[in-house]
């Protein structure tokens, strides 16, 4: 019986899918440690809020979204594997850097850097795994992939703050640099690297366009241009909060700090890793039925879930406060696989990793250059008339008004969806 490469070789697409998702766990490790690590940070180098903010969002936002439509090109003509791998080592090493740093301006380079390498790693990995399974499998291996964000967070959090509370916030971001950089050899060197369209059932090469009219392709495509928009708005709230997350909790309890990164790790982790991937799992079988859920499954889930920040946002129990935040990341982090699902399925391929870099620049540029800056923003204007819950009520508006204008794009990405599908194919 004759088998595409994606209907068979499971040993094959296993493997790829356990070195993505480990490269997927070290982009976000490296991303969020800086998360838990800020307290003392700002205390060494004598940071404000708004500088704070800049480090996690704008800084590495910058060239992460821009450089990501470059390399994504290289990876629509050249080896995914060698692209991931190299972008692998690079941020590694940069994020060793950011443990040298003297002041704030080395580490607002350095951070850059950070950013610069972690744009070669979504894009192609997007690509690949496209070309590994078949439409109706994609939701479901793409969730696996991103798994590695809440549990690189979990890493992130947990580690780091047990590092900054027994050794400090240098020697935090030193110890994880070693080992992503081991982990781009062994990628490499055992990273498959699969035939284009292969899961489409292609035998020749795709067609690859020119750039300009591969983005106006994508861009007039309507469920695209909503789903990146929902996505990007997602992103302002996401990383708002979860940047904010050891703060919030340091300044409005007055727990340690050691003690609420373990927290943290569990529940954000927790919640997202169940909600990740049974998300996966429910988008590709309720889109078996009708594509359109694939935006109304994250639509309904973000809507559902806003009522819970309110909660996390205004209690004086931190029991409770800890609590609901499970529910949003739960299932509120269901868009990220529906989303890459979308964008990989409306796009041609040929173009899988550039849609990938632009869904990402869209997003970064929206969510990641405004989310933690805008809380810190709030935080420092509301600081006067607030006082110590300034940073509560920041956390608190961004959750609420960003959580439902996302939602309100994807509603009405549903209803190009099925159209677009069949555009593509």
């Amino acid at each position: 019986m004759n088998r595409s490469p994606a209907a068979g070789q499971s040993g094959t697409r296993r493997l790829a899918l356990l070195l993505l998702f480990l490269v997927s766990l070290f982009n976000y490790m490296d991303r969020y440690m800086l998360a838990v690590l800020l307290p003392a940070i700002k205390a060494e180098l004598a940071l404000s809020d708004a500088q704070a903010g800049l480090l996690t969002g704008l800084a590495f936002t910058l060239f992460y979204a821009t450089l990501g439509i470059p390399i994504a090109r290289l990876a629509d003509r050249y080896s995914r594997r060698r692209i991931i791998a190299l972008a692998l080592g690079f941020w590694s090493a940069m994020t060793a850097a950011c443990g040298l740093v003297q002041g704030f301006w080395q580490l607002l380079a350095a951070r850059v850097l950070v950013g610069a390498g972690e744009a070669g790693a979504s894009p192609p990995s997007h690509s690949l795994i496209a070309d590994l399974y078949r439409a109706s499998e994609r939701a479901r291996a793409l969730s696996i992939y991103a798994l590695g964000a809440p549990v690189g967070i979990l890493v992130g959090f947990a580690l780091g703050g047990w590092l900054v509370a027994h050794y400090d916030w240098r020697v935090a971001l030193l110890a994880v640099a070693t080992p992503g950089l081991l982990l781009s050899l062994l990628v490499y060197r055992r990273l498959p690297e699969p035939q284009r369209g292969a899961s489409d059932g292609l035998t020749a090469p795709p067609e690859i366009p020119a750039l300009l009219p591969t983005f106006g392709r994508l861009l007039g495509t309507p469920s695209f241009r909503q789903v990146s928009l929902a996505t990007g708005l997602y992103t302002v709230l996401w990383l708002g909060v979860v940047q904010w997350l050891p703060s919030f909790f340091t300044r409005s309890f007055g727990l340690g700090i050691a003690e609420v990164g373990a927290w943290l790790a569990v529940i954000l982790s927790g919640s997202q890793i169940v909600g990740m991937f049974f998300g996966g799992v429910l988008a590709d079988r309720l889109g078996r039925r009708d594509l359109r859920w694939y935006c109304w499954l994250p639509a309904l889930a973000i809507a559902l879930s806003t009522p819970a920040f309110i909660v996390t946002f205004s209690t004086s129990d931190p029991g409770l406060a800890y609590a609901t935040l499970c529910l949003p990341f739960a299932i509120g982090i269901v868009q990220g696989p529906a989303s890459f699902a979308v964008v990989q399925g409306v796009a041609d391929v040929g173009t899988r990793a550039t849609a990938a870099a632009l869904l990402l620049l869209i997003t970064n540029l929206i969510g990641g250059g405004i989310g933690p800056w805008l809380v810190g923003y709030l935080s420092d204007s509301l600081a006067a008339s607030a006082g110590p819950d300034a940073l509560r009520r920041a956390l608190l508006w961004v959750a609420l008004c960003f959580g439902l204008w996302s939602a309100a794009h994807y509603a009405w990405a549903a209803r190009h969806l099925r159209r677009d599908f069949r555009s593509a194919h």
